[in-house]
């Protein structure tokens, strides 16, 4: 039996993917695994693979192409099998690949006239009584079957995401932005699709929580001894680690993370969930754009083991390896522009996370020491942006405080 390749979700919130280059035609045979095309979603490109070993049937999309995540790319079968899809409809055959995608395509402008015009909508048996069970409106989704049906996996991606055609309402509500700029579909148009990806997820996390940021100086001289010692300590023993500040300050994070744990958590679908794991988003600048790899279960690594772990995302993300798996499940996100000599910024928090840490460039002050004398001391600045929805300012300031005092007692990191 036939069996579609699906467009994937690569990331928590990749809703599209776009085909960047096919390596196999209609026709062609496939191993089970192997790469069949590349899509660009998210901000990575990432091959999608056979599900099955057999023959190419059909291609539903073409290169630049964009797909909702969840719909048929292809499909894969016997030769001369009748091309089938998840729902277990079968296709009905054409003459040629090109009159297929131009069916195809066709069908799709098809059901979004007939939606909007209030005509029949068809969707499976399967999938009506989902949306019986789940107190859908199908008015308001999107169907991917052939002829626009609505399936399954059709359902699967509203319960996941939301309604596709109540979207663009909801995102102008939320910004208050007059009509021109409600439609979703216009933002970031006109971009490559990393940036893309980028300017929907800002706008969408601007959208949904209230933000607000805190700047705070820690006293950073301790840390930068505390740095230099476990240095000393690590080319003494020949161990191939690699100690940045970054590295201490994700520690210092992790442990203020778990001595406060209402700002390690999200706020999604109306609901609040606090972890006690601590998965670690490091932000990753790249020449067009930023990924955010994530340090799974980062509260139970050692200062050694998280040196090792950033090093080795943030290297898969700048080089385009980068998995799906790599990029979701954080729960707290740090980004530092401080190698860009910048002191405090706004960030733009991760959602549906709660709070999202600035790290900014040392800067030198004078300060009185307990002696009254004048010294110079190495300041480092900290922006924390929370949603105002789930903290107040009084925790978000306490959260800073946890953290500036593992900062200015960094034996403390090693406890």
């Amino acid at each position: 039996m036939s069996e579609a390749i699906v467009m994937p979700k690569l990331g928590m919130t990749m809703t599209e993917g776009t085909i960047v280059e096919w390596y196999k035609e209609v026709g062609d045979l496939v191993n089970e695994g192997e790469p069949v095309l590349m899509i660009s979603s998210e901000k990575l490109n990432q091959d999608v693979e056979a599900p099955i070993s057999g023959i190419l049937l059909a291609k539903n999309a073409n290169v630049d192409d964009q797909l909702e995540v969840g719909a048929a790319i292809a499909i894969i079968g016997e030769e001369g099998e009748v091309p089938v899809t998840n729902e277990g409809k079968a296709e009905q055959p054409a003459a040629d690949p090109e009159k297929v995608e131009a069916v195809q395509s066709a069908n799709l402008v098809k059901t979004e006239q007939m939606k909007s015009k209030g005509s029949r909508i068809f969707i499976t048996p399967l999938a009506r009584k989902m949306v019986k069970e789940q107190n859908l409106d199908k008015d308001l989704i999107k169907g991917t079957g052939g002829n626009g049906r609505i399936t399954k996996r059709d359902i699967q991606r509203v319960l996941a995401s939301g309604y596709d055609y109540q979207a663009a309402s909801q995102v102008a509500a939320a910004l208050a932005v007059p009509t021109s700029f409600a439609n979703v579909e216009s933002i970031g148009e006109g971009l490559n699709p990393m940036r893309k990806a980028i300017a929907r997820n800002m706008r969408r996390s601007l959208g949904q929580t209230a933000q607000l940021t805190l700047h705070r100086k820690a006293n950073a001289d301790s840390l930068l001894d505390f740095q230099k010692v476990l240095r000393n300590k690590i080319e003494s023993a020949d161990i191939d680690v690699k100690l940045t500040l970054t590295v201490l300050i994700a520690r210092a994070t992790v442990l203020a993370l778990q001595d406060l744990k209402k700002m390690n958590s999200h706020y999604q679908d109306g609901q609040l969930t606090e972890f006690d794991e601590v998965h670690l988003g490091i932000a990753t600048s790249l020449d067009d754009g930023l990924l955010v790899p994530v340090v799974k279960d980062a509260h139970q690594k050692t200062i050694g083991a998280l040196a090792k772990e950033i090093k080795e995302i943030s290297t898969k993300a700048r080089n385009g390896q980068a998995s799906g798996d790599l990029l979701t499940g954080s729960t707290f996100t740090i980004t530092n522009l401080g190698a860009s000599g910048i002191e405090y910024f706004t960030p733009i928090l991760n959602t549906p996370e709660t709070g999202i840490l600035g790290v900014g460039a040392f800067q030198d002050e004078l300060i009185l020491d307990e002696e009254g004398q004048v010294k110079s001391v190495k300041k480092i600045p900290f922006s924390l942006t929370f949603d105002h929805q789930i903290a107040d300012g009084a925790l978000a300031a306490e959260f800073l405080s946890i953290l500036i005092n593992y900062i200015e007692n960094p034996y403390l990191l090693v406890l």
